[in-house]
């Protein structure tokens, strides 16, 4: 994996840097933005990561995780943008998404839309990385960053978030080998695959249980899906970040070749999450409702009724389904 000049010069030129990534961040997103920043620390740069939103609690344990701030107090002369190719996309406060001439550097494996691309940004996407994770490992590679626990943590705690734990088609040999190479700095992958995808409370116990009974299977398509409504999270005193890996339960269902979770965050306000383990491109009906992602994996938000949301995806899913090969 080669790391463009321009990138490298970006970092290289600029003393205070925000690092920054996408609403709902998860261990890609958050890792890769903690891995980075302990690198330019290393050589000597001014850094701070930014959620405006905050992180899942899950991702606390990660280091330097508590120095996540929710406003920036540096003036930054650099915005990276990790695991986000669009400003519009970051977690940052609204008055970061109007500023002009701040140079940005996008740091991303989701496969790029089409669109206008700013003078001031400059943008290295790779879709064959299984997670941005493997990007921030080559970059501090280039840089000379000498690896560190911490770097390893945050770097494996990436590729695990997005390789399911090395089960999806997106993990590679290099993606194993990177991680063998991390787990020598003395790594705990049971613990750390524990946190990042099995741990959850006990009330977001309850509201699986609830998505779980009102699960519907269409095995003649093969598609899974369920709905959890705002009652649903007021009842089990839960939010939308409790949700984290639900949809995999209704991926699992044996036939299934596409699963689909809604989430009603609030009255007319409906997150939808896509899976899928038969090649059908998700990505793609995601991307006709302004959202986006992986081939097999991929959500979008639509500001509608619950129902309405249900209706307009599944209609969708459905028409994808029966086009393509079981």
């Amino acid at each position: 994996m080669k790391v463009p000049v321009k990138v490298l010069q970006q970092l290289l030129s600029h003393q205070k840097i925000l690092i920054a990534s996408h609403v709902g961040p998860e261990g890609d997103a958050i890792g890769s933005a903690l891995a980075l920043s302990f690198g330019l620390e290393k050589i000597g740069k001014t850094v701070e990561v930014i959620c405006h939103k905050g992180i899942p609690k899950r991702y606390d344990f990660l280091p330097n995780a508590d120095k996540i701030k929710s406003q920036p107090s540096l003036e930054p002369e650099l915005l990276v943008l990790v695991d986000c190719s669009e400003l519009s996309r970051a977690d940052l406060p609204k008055e970061f998404q109007r500023i002009d001439g701040l140079p940005i550097l996008v740091i991303d494996h989701h496969p790029e839309k089409l669109g206008r691309k700013s003078e001031s940004e400059i943008k290295w996407v790779n879709p064959e990385a299984a997670a941005t994770a493997e990007m921030i490992y080559q970059l501090l590679k280039v840089l000379k960053v000498p690896m560190t626990v911490e770097i390893a943590t945050c770097l494996y705690a990436g590729l695990i978030s997005d390789t399911g734990v090395f089960q999806f088609r997106n993990t590679k040999p290099e993606t194993l080998r990177l991680a063998a190479s991390l787990l020598k700095w003395g790594l705990d992958p049971q613990d750390l695959a524990y946190r990042i995808w099995e741990v959850r409370s006990f009330e977001a116990t309850k509201l699986l249980a609830r998505m779980l009974v009102k699960a519907k299977f269409e095995p003649e398509i093969g598609l899974s899906w369920s709905a959890i409504t705002v009652r649903d999270f007021h009842q089990t005193g839960t939010n939308d970040e409790d949700t984290e890996n639900f949809v995999n339960f209704l991926r699992s269902v044996n036939g299934t070749r596409v699963a689909v979770l809604f989430r009603e965050v609030e009255k007319n306000f409906v997150k939808v999450s896509l899976r899928s383990k038969d090649g059908t491109d998700v990505a793609a009906i995601a991307l006709r409702f302004g959202g986006g992602g992986h081939r097999a994996a991929a959500g979008c938000k639509l500001n509608s009724p619950l129902p309405s949301a249900v209706k307009q995806v599944l209609r969708e899913v459905r028409k994808a389904l029966a086009n393509s090969k079981g």
